[in-house]
């Protein structure tokens, strides 16, 4: 970038020389003039010709003075073009550049981003990142500070000029309602996530009781099927659970069986640990459908994100910049 600078400063002070070195000698032929003007002035003073009434040397000055200005209009105009062409020459050229910049890298790669995102990413076993797929980059904004009259020139018809432009705000405004969703779903996330942590703790404490009540209460607790199960699951979560992203794991291999458990054995209704198990149970399998909604929620719409720039960038390719 600075090197195109540097080129732009050289070629604008060329072109003040030029058009000062044409003035300097317009300057310096007006002289001559007023010089030979004088000794045809000498010399017609001994013949006193005239036209029309007016001494010739009088019509000599005139005619020449008024060529030599109409000469610096017609040099001073064509200047003033080739500056014009030039200037716009280099506008339409950095717009192309950053153009295809967006067009070819920065869209596509945020695409697949997105993509990534509802295909790969986003789980039960990840959770959900903490921020959104970005592009680092300031191209959007120096494209929109190219929208000028200028540009609009350089191109063959509005429309492509129109579309362009509207696809680089809309591109730059999707960037932002995707990092405003995605913030707010990450606080969805934790938030549900903190309940379900919470009512975590206090089930396995629950279950450690009832495996606790059981061994001071009844004297065949090491045979009877619903401690063996509960305290194979302590086991379980310890082994397998605590400390790992196992929240699918989680629910499926000790909430639900000790879910069914105490239901199908009444004991939710009969044990008096085994009540606030079955509620802590059902607590738990409501947080974890939520998470699961949740993820399913923006998978969707991480899913979406992408079928959107995936048209953008059909139109992108449409259009005819050059």
């Amino acid at each position: 970038m600075q090197k195109q600078v540097t080129e732009n400063i050289i070629t604008d002070s060329l072109n003040v020389q030029v058009r000062d070195s044409l003035y300097s000698q317009i300057k310096i032929l007006n002289q001559n003039i007023s010089s030979i003007h004088s000794d045809i002035h000498n010399h017609l003073n001994e013949q006193k010709e005239t036209f029309l009434g007016v001494s010739n040397d009088t019509i000599f000055t005139v005619v020449f003075t008024v060529l030599i200005f109409v000469i610096g209009i017609l040099i001073d105009r064509w200047l003033k073009r080739n500056n014009e062409k030039e200037e716009l020459q280099k506008i339409k050229n950095y717009f192309n550049n950053q153009f295809d910049d967006l067009k070819n890298n920065i869209v596509p790669e945020l695409r697949n981003g997105y993509k990534k995102y509802y295909q790969e990413t986003i789980s039960l076993y990840n959770g959900v990142p903490t921020t959104a797929p970005k592009i680092l980059t300031n191209t959007y904004d120096r494209l929109s500070n190219l929208e000028s009259p200028l540009l609009f020139k350089t191109f063959e018809n509005s429309e492509n000029f129109n579309t362009a432009f509207s696809q680089i705000d809309f591109i730059k405004n999707l960037m932002n309602e995707v990092d405003n969703y995605h913030s707010i779903v990450v606080q969805r996330s934790e938030n549900l996530k903190s309940v379900f942590i919470e009512l975590d703790k206090k089930y396995m404490d629950k279950v450690v009781e009832y495996t606790e009540f059981e061994k001071h209460n009844n004297p065949n607790f090491a045979t009877d099927p619903t401690y063996q199960l509960l305290n194979s699951k302590i086991q379980y979560y310890h082994q397998n659970i605590i400390g790992r992203r196992a929240l699918t794991d989680y629910y499926k291999n000790v909430i639900r069986p000790i879910q069914h458990q105490i239901v199908s054995t009444n004991l939710f209704r009969t044990h008096p640990v085994g009540n606030q198990i079955s509620v802590l149970g059902r607590d738990i399998s409501h947080q974890f459908n939520h998470l699961r909604m949740l993820y399913i929620e923006i998978r969707t719409q991480y899913r979406y994100f992408t079928q959107v720039l995936n048209r953008t960038l059909t139109k992108l390719e449409k259009l005819n910049t050059r």
